[in-house]
């Protein structure tokens, strides 16, 4: 008679669903889906201002899985008040930066302003910071992207203290975080 083989169990890949606000968010987390290289189904939808309860259960249905083992994350700028208040009736971490998306990417190189940004004026900041001259919104250059990965660490490090009560923030870290506890135990 054959011996008989015990299997471990198949361990379902951990999937995150980030729904954002526009094309450069969207540019960012498949720039970190493609870096990051863990086995976790990341997947990335511009829902726009439309963000509702109704529609993240929509987007979770689609993927495979238990939709309550979805982790979902919200990433948004925190410029738009109305956005905000839509956001926080919805199930999910998160990820929001004020002005908008682009003082995560100044985090990676100095400490946000303590004062009030207008978004346009968060985008020259950026421009004045070397590799970024030439930035355009929805594109990161693999230069870009190079300084991106290199100090995504030092962004951490720059935001973990600031929360919504600070004119400039976000908490993108959150999701970095998350992503490299991941790939510490994979």
């Amino acid at each position: 008679m054959g011996r008989e083989r015990k299997s471990n169990p198949r361990k379902m890949r951990p999937q995150f669903l980030v729904l954002c606000e526009g094309e450069t968010e969207e540019a960012y987390i498949n720039f970190l889906k493609q870096r990051y290289r863990l086995p976790i189904k990341i997947v990335s939808k511009i829902i726009g201002s439309n963000i509702s309860p109704r529609l993240i259960k929509k987007h979770k249905e689609e993927l495979s899985g238990n939709p309550s083992e979805i982790k979902t994350f919200l990433m948004y700028d925190g410029d738009v008040p109305e956005v905000l208040e839509a956001l926080k009736k919805c199930d999910g971490i998160m990820l929001i930066s004020k002005p908008c998306i682009e003082i995560w990417f100044i985090s990676h190189y100095k400490k946000a302003p303590e004062t009030d940004l207008a978004s346009e004026a968060c985008i020259k900041q950026l421009c004045s910071i070397a590799g970024w001259e030439q930035y355009k919104k929805a594109v990161l250059t693999i230069k870009q992207q190079d300084s991106l990965w290199d100090n995504r660490m030092t962004a951490v490090t720059n935001m973990q203290n600031k929360t919504e009560v600070n004119k400039t923030y976000s908490t993108i870290y959150q999701f970095i975080n998350i992503l490299e506890e991941e790939k510490k135990n994979s």
